[in-house]
C-alpha cells in the first residue's frame, strides 16, 4: 500500500514540475522583459530538477515516467489563447502565479489522499510546494 501511495505522490510531483517546464517553454518566446525572462529561466531549471528527481523515484519503483501528449497540447493551446491579445509582463506573471497556485493545490490533494508515503516522495512534494510558494512571491513584483 505504501508503494502505491508513494508512486501516486511521485507521479503528481513529476506531472506538476513537467507542466511548469512546458508552460515556461511556451511562454519564453513571448517575454520581452529581460529580468522577467531571467526569473522564469531560473524557475524552469529548478522545475526540471524536480521532474528528474521524481522520475528517479518512479524508476526505483520500476516505473518509467510518461509524458501526457494531450495534456501538453492542451496546456500549449491554453497559453496561446491567454496570450493572444495580451502578452504584457503583468499578465504573464499572473498566469504563472495561477499555475503555481494550481500546482500547490494539486500536490496538497494528492498528499492528503496518500498519507502513507515514504519520506522521499513526501519530502520532494513538500520541497516543490515550498518552491512554488516562493515563486508566487517573486512573481508578484512583475504584476
Amino acid at each position: 500500500m505504501q508503494d502505491y501511495q508513494e508512486i501516486n505522490v511521485l507521479k503528481e510531483t513529476r506531472k506538476n514540475a513537467s507542466m511548469a517546464v512546458s508552460a515556461i517553454d511556451a511562454l519564453m518566446g513571448k517575454i520581452y522583459n529581460q529580468e522577467f525572462a531571467y526569473e522564469l529561466a531560473a524557475q524552469r531549471d529548478r522545475f526540471q530538477n524536480f521532474a528528474r528527481k521524481a522520475e528517479a523515484g518512479l524508476w526505483e519503483h520500476g516505473l518509467m515516467a510518461r509524458q501526457s501528449t494531450l495534456g501538453k497540447a492542451m496546456l500549449w493551446g491554453s497559453i496561446q489563447a491567454n496570450t493572444m491579445l495580451n502578452i504584457s509582463t503583468p499578465h504573464v506573471a499572473d498566469m504563472m502565479i495561477q499555475g503555481n497556485t494550481r500546482g500547490i493545490t494539486e500536490l496538497l490533494k494528492v498528499k492528503h489522499n496518500n498519507k502513507n508515503t515514504g519520506s522521499y516522495a513526501n519530502e520532494l512534494a513538500e520541497e516543490l510546494m515550498d518552491f512554488e510558494e516562493e515563486n508566487i512571491e517573486r512573481l508578484k513584483r512583475f504584476l
